[in-house]
């Protein structure tokens, strides 16, 4: 089953998961072939970006008093004490400089550890460097459509493909069912949407290039599935509608 990443996204999960990988780094990186330099270098990053996250906070706190300072005295009840100004923060003391990118180099260093004859699973989970599994509901998955142009070049759909081999789309017309209206109507007599299959993507958008039967603009009903080796899986997306224009001069035809 695929693997979803491994680094969190955002700044406070990275800084645990940094941390953490560092202390644990030290531990098993002589066995895996890196050397003492490398592994301070590792350490270096987790205490920079934690320094860099303490000041940043540290910096949005003062920002938040001496904005609330400001508003006192430039609006607040005529004759009422302020107090003294905010005092300057206490910052905490600088690491080590490091050069940037830091987690694209320990995109590397994971990279080699993984590579390491050394390497197994279990040192892959004490290092937080598998990434939790991907589970899919193919039964329920329904595919994101969203229309990106609609000119006289063609309808152009945007899907999220995910981790499916593709889309197949469907274009919808409506047909009135041939069955004798009874005197009082029923639901068989309402038009029915007819779904053809036009075409399959794997890569978005998918542009619907066939042009108009007459000279006017028509309507145009889409839908989407998703396919596993070449076999439609999931539920129907949402239906778009689009009043196209494909292949015909407007201006100048429809009367």
């Amino acid at each position: 089953m695929k693997k979803g990443p491994y680094l969190p996204k955002g700044d406070k999960e990275r800084e645990g998961w940094l941390n953490s990988f560092a202390t644990e780094f030290e531990a098993l990186a002589p066995d895996l072939g890196f050397t003492a330099a490398e592994i301070t270098e590792v350490t270096n990053f987790a205490a920079a970006y934690t320094y860099v996250l303490k000041t940043m906070n540290i910096f949005k706190s003062e920002n938040h008093e001496w904005t609330a300072y400001k508003d006192l005295l430039a609006d607040g009840d005529i004759g009422s004490h302020l107090g003294p100004f905010p005092g300057m923060p206490v910052m905490p003391v600088a690491p080590t400089v490091v050069p940037a990118g830091i987690f694209k180099c320990i995109a590397k260093i994971v990279q080699r550890v993984k590579n390491h004859p050394n390497y197994d699973e279990s040192i892959g989970k004490n290092l937080g460097i598998i990434g939790a599994e991907k589970t899919i509901d193919y039964d329920n998955a329904k595919v994101p459509v969203t229309l990106r142009r609609n000119d006289s070049d063609g309808v152009a759909l945007d899907f999220v493909k995910g981790s499916f081999d593709g889309v197949v789309v469907y274009a919808g017309s409506y047909a009135v069912n041939t069955i004798p209206p009874s005197t009082a109507p029923t639901i068989e007599d309402e038009p029915v949407m007819i779904w053809t299959e036009i075409g399959r993507a794997a890569i978005s958008p998918f542009v619907d290039k066939r042009a108009n039967i007459t000279n006017k603009p028509e309507t145009r009903n889409y839908k989407m599935r998703y396919h596993m080796k070449e076999v439609p899986i999931g539920k129907d997306s949402d239906t778009i509608t689009v009043i196209a224009n494909v292949g015909v001069d407007l201006v100048n035809k429809i009367k």
